[in-house]
């Protein structure tokens, strides 16, 4: 689809520009509506004030804004994410604020409605300026605008998942110029969504000297003879921005660089939590298991008793499962079957709907998620945290950290009684590899993305959710 109008090109021009007047117009448009708000007198004659207000909101918005990263490029990444960017810079922003003015003495000073007010309608305006603008340029490029093309050099498979990527997020306005391989596949070879590959090295050096893109992409390392220097040679012979796109990617890869002296590293799998982060979610879990021990207590015995009278054997259930760091502990259940199988037994298979082994008060218990109260008492040991990956059997383990690239990764956490993977739908049996490889993708991004507020979002979600079609 062709660029809409003749100014199509100026943002591809102005980039940089426009992000400039951005850091201009946020502290400008919030120290504005300071002044509308709270009047003139408070914003530039405050008593007792070393400045006037609203130049310290004017200092703290552009000092602080910025740190947030509110202005680097989200061209391929979530809105979501900016908007919470958005949310932080500028809670950030009203806590440093509030501390100068505490520390002034000039808090009794501000109308408390009118500063509410404020406070919330500056938010409302950059999340205006900069979600807003970005979905309108986002819309832009879905219809045309604002294209970036691109040159890419790989296997003609890798090229094929870049093209349906770039076709499935018109948003981006990245578009496939040219693909070029060490393998050239016969036309009626050629990947349905793939213009003709236009040859190998020889002839990508020849179309880059003709034409002109703005981004090359490349996956392809060695293979058939061309070694990696030559392809790296070429391509640092352009003067065009270069890529590199493993076709060996794992969506569970988090892909954070890092530095060994002059060394280049990127950091794929693990990352540990700061002390202070492990102690925060320590105390929350003592916290909130032992309100819940106390407020459950009554609801625990009547389940023990139905438990014992249900069926001969144990009322709990205890069993190995990998903890942090892989290592063993032994989780406690209500009982809900009729047999007792150890985790590493070979072949253990997961409860499956309309399972024989579960007798009926079982079945209620795992409907309603009543058999996983016990471990509250593996929260409160240690084993494991209110809310992080869910433990499988020890067998289960050893059989999918063999297919699942990336599984044990998601040991880097304590174990949780709940988790993002069971909120987002991913509870109960695991059918197919698909469904345990989406769980595992949960359960690192968990870890990627932790959070105090993540925990208590999660929290909330299971509570609301405590019934569920998969427990069974």
């Amino acid at each position: 689809m062709p660029p809409l109008g003749p100014f199509a090109g100026l943002l591809r021009i102005h980039a940089k520009d426009v992000t400039f007047l951005q850091r201009l117009l946020d502290p400008l448009g919030v120290a504005v509506l300071f002044w509308l708000l709270l009047g003139p007198s408070r914003a530039f004659h405050l008593p007792g004030a070393l400045l006037p207000p609203i130049v310290w909101v004017l200092l703290v918005s552009a000092v602080v804004l910025p740190s947030a990263s509110l202005y680097s490029s989200f061209r391929q990444r979530s809105l979501i994410s900016l908007a919470r960017r958005v949310s932080s810079g500028w809670a950030s922003v009203l806590a440093l604020l509030l501390l100068l003015s505490f520390l002034a003495k000039l808090s009794a000073s501000f109308s408390r409605f009118d500063t509410t007010l404020w406070a919330l309608l500056s938010w409302l305006l950059l999340l205006a300026n900069h979600v807003g603008l970005r979905s309108l340029l986002r819309w832009h490029r879905s219809h045309g605008g604002n294209q970036r093309t691109i040159a890419y050099w790989g296997m003609p498979p890798a090229a094929q998942a870049l093209q349906q990527q770039l076709l499935a997020s018109p948003w981006m306005g990245l578009r496939l110029e040219a693909w070029f391989s060490p393998v050239q596949p016969r036309p009626d070879e050629t990947p349905s969504l793939l213009p003709p590959c236009g040859g190998g090295l020889a002839e990508m050096r020849h179309w880059l000297e003709q034409n002109q893109v703005d981004r090359i992409f490349f996956s392809h390392i060695t293979r058939d003879g061309i070694g990696f220097e030559q392809v790296l040679a070429l391509f640092g012979d352009t003067c065009v921005p270069v890529i590199y796109v493993p076709a060996w990617a794992s969506p569970s890869m988090q892909f954070r660089t890092d530095q060994i002296g002059t060394l280049h590293c990127v950091d794929l799998w693990g990352g540990e939590q700061a002390v202070y982060e492990r102690q925060l979610k320590r105390c929350f879990d003592l916290l909130l298991t032992s309100l819940g021990l106390l407020l459950l207590t009554p609801l625990l015995l009547p389940i023990a008793l139905a438990v014992a009278l249900s069926s001969p054997g144990p009322i709990l259930f205890v069993q190995d499962r990998y903890g942090l760091d892989g290592k063993r502990f032994r989780i406690l259940k209500f009982r809900t079957m009729r047999v007792l199988e150890a985790g590493d037994t070979p072949g253990l298979r997961q409860a499956t709907r309309n399972d024989p082994r579960v007798t009926p008060v079982g079945a209620f218990l795992r409907r309603w998620s009543l058999d996983e109260l016990p471990q509250l008492f593996n929260v409160l040991l240690g084993d494991m945290s209110l809310v992080g990956p869910r433990p499988h059997a020890v067998d289960h383990n050893e059989q999918y950290r063999r297919l699942i690239p990336g599984y044990m990764q998601r040991h880097g956490f304590k174990p949780g009684i709940t988790g993002l993977a069971q909120v987002e739908g991913w509870r109960g049996e695991t059918a197919s590899l698909e469904a345990m490889a989406q769980r595992v993708d949960a359960d690192l991004r968990y870890q990627r993305e932790w959070s105090l507020k993540l925990d208590i979002k999660i929290l909330l979600k299971t509570l609301l959710r405590l019934r569920s079609p998969n427990a069974y």
